[in-house]
């Protein structure tokens, strides 16, 4: 199985304010065990979290279109108490966007971006030095000509924000787009280009190969992967490949939905909604292109979100619809995964971010 390592995991869910949406657990890599260390209510769909670099704060969305009398939905900050991980609320802002469903923290750990679906917006908020968030500073929102898929490309929908190299990358499932920004004086994000991908594709989150000039967009509509090359001198991405993250032959529905590489660089994993598998990709160190090399069987319905444990040997993977975690070990030579089973239960998990080891 390769190292494992002993660590806190945040769980963020679906569900109504009034029900636990956010689970402090603690993570035994080495007996497959999770448990409950704190249940956190409040915070309306808890779809996506972010801990800080730091480890002192965890921000989440409240994937929302209404935020009391406010259009919108908002991100919730807490304290994180050392030790024990646990979560204190410290302040709510509004992200000026309905369905803010993806939340990431800037490079220098001094705002939060959020993507909002519904809204077809973004949104930059500073952080105070003390881990709160202040309003709003910056919302963007690109117009452009709408993707093929005339049922889920009704209108621009930003679905993932991400920081890579002092770049902010804004993928729009609405529009086929990945938008480059930079942050400006640390307040407004300013477009710098656009990168179009195949028509259809509905890209929805991209990771950055940690050696390589590489990135990778997970396409939800089409179910496919697309490499891109990153520029060192202004960030802008070009698409080079575009391979399929479902076994030749299948023709059912799927909704592709994560995508995350390996810590050695060598592998890259995606999830499949719908076929309900982990996709096994080889990365080739030369130019970063992939293959595909397993279809795994997610055990459970609708993977949404996964995480890669530290040291790449264990994957932790939620199934939204049949409310279960399962475990996977990694072979750390062949980057091929084996399931161990189901390892927790809880309803409409949709979000997996690690926190300190134990």
């Amino acid at each position: 199985m390769g190292a494992s390592l002993n660590r806190t995991i945040y769980i963020g869910s679906y569900g109504a304010s009034s029900e636990p949406t956010i689970l402090v657990c603690a993570f035994d890599g080495d007996k497959g065990e999770i448990t409950v260390k704190q249940q956190v209510t409040g915070v309306e769909n808890a779809s996506y979290l972010a801990v800080g670099s730091s480890g002192l704060h965890l921000y989440a969305v409240s994937e929302t279109g209404r935020t009391g009398a406010e259009i919108g939905g908002s991100v919730v900050s807490f304290a994180i108490e050392q030790g024990s991980g646990t979560l204190t609320e410290l302040n709510r802002q509004l992200t000026h966007g309905a369905d803010p469903c993806y939340i990431t923290i800037d490079e220098g750990n001094k705002a939060v971006l959020v993507a909002n679906y519904s809204g077809g917006n973004a949104s930059l908020l500073p952080i105070n030095e003390d881990g709160t968030i202040a309003p709003a500073t910056s919302i963007v929102r690109e117009e452009a000509p709408l993707g093929s898929n005339t049922a889920r490309q009704d209108a621009p929908h930003a679905h993932a924000i991400v920081v890579n190299g002092g770049y902010v990358y804004l993928n729009d499932l609405g529009t086929d787009l990945i938008h480059t920004f930079k942050i400006e004086e640390g307040t407004k994000l300013t477009l710098q280009s656009s990168c179009k991908l195949h028509g259809g594709a509905g890209p929805r989150h991209i990771v950055f190969h940690q050696s390589l000039s590489t990135a990778y967009v997970m396409n939800e509509l089409d179910s496919t992967i697309t490499l891109l090359t990153v520029s060192s001198d202004n960030g802008e991405l070009t698409p080079v490949q575009t391979v399929s993250a479902l076994p030749e032959g299948f023709a059912g529905y799927n909704d592709a939905a994560d995508i995350h590489l390996s810590p050695s660089g060598r592998f890259l994993y995606s999830s499949n909604r719908g076929h309900n598998s982990i996709a096994v990709f080889t990365v080739d160190q030369a130019d970063g292109s992939l293959t595909l090399i397993q279809n795994a069987s997610c055990e459970g319905d609708a993977p949404r979100n996964f995480a890669v444990l530290p040291g790449g040997g264990q994957l932790l993977v939620a199934n939204q619809k049949t409310g279960n975690i399962v475990l996977f070990a990694v072979d750390p030579e062949t980057g091929l995964i084996q399931s161990k089973g189901t390892i927790f239960e809880v309803p409409s998990p949709v979000c997996i971010r690690l926190g300190a080891a134990e």
